[in-house]
């Protein structure tokens, strides 16, 4: 039964994206692609390929390989470290940031879709059940 109520979200999900997106580059990634900015939007500093391997769980030549692939679309600059001028730290560009703020907004529609259909009761106990099966 949790497979299919998955299943069921997934096409939830799907549904909206479809009826909200445009030609907003960050829908186009493929979704390693997205993850990886993700990560380096959650940073609360311009992150090190380094560290960005080791979060995504990857070799650095792949995460080298996934951020050349980013920056010629224009959605990840390297900057140089300040402490250590053999590093080079990673941000994301405007395009990207504008892009994810937007996709952000597509999970504001999904989350109000639910609430809407929920009683806020229900809708609190829903919110502590995913944030304790996501761990």
């Amino acid at each position: 039964m949790l497979d299919q109520n998955l299943e069921k979200i997934e096409r939830f999900a799907s549904k909206i994206w479809r009826t909200q997106v445009n030609e907003d580059p960050i829908c186009q990634l493929s979704f390693n692609e997205y993850d990886y900015l993700k990560v380096i939007q959650a940073s609360p500093e311009p992150i090190r390929l380094t560290d960005l391997a080791i979060e995504m769980q990857v070799t650095k030549p792949s995460a080298t390989t996934m951020v050349q692939r980013l920056e010629r679309k224009g959605l990840v600059e390297r900057q140089a470290s300040l402490e250590d001028a053999r590093s080079k730290l990673l941000i994301l560009t405007k395009k990207a940031e504008i892009g994810l703020e937007e996709e952000s907004k597509i999970y504001q529609v999904m989350a109000q879709t639910l609430e809407s259909r929920l009683s806020e009761q229900e809708s609190q106990l829903l919110n502590q059940l995913l944030d304790k099966a996501l761990k």
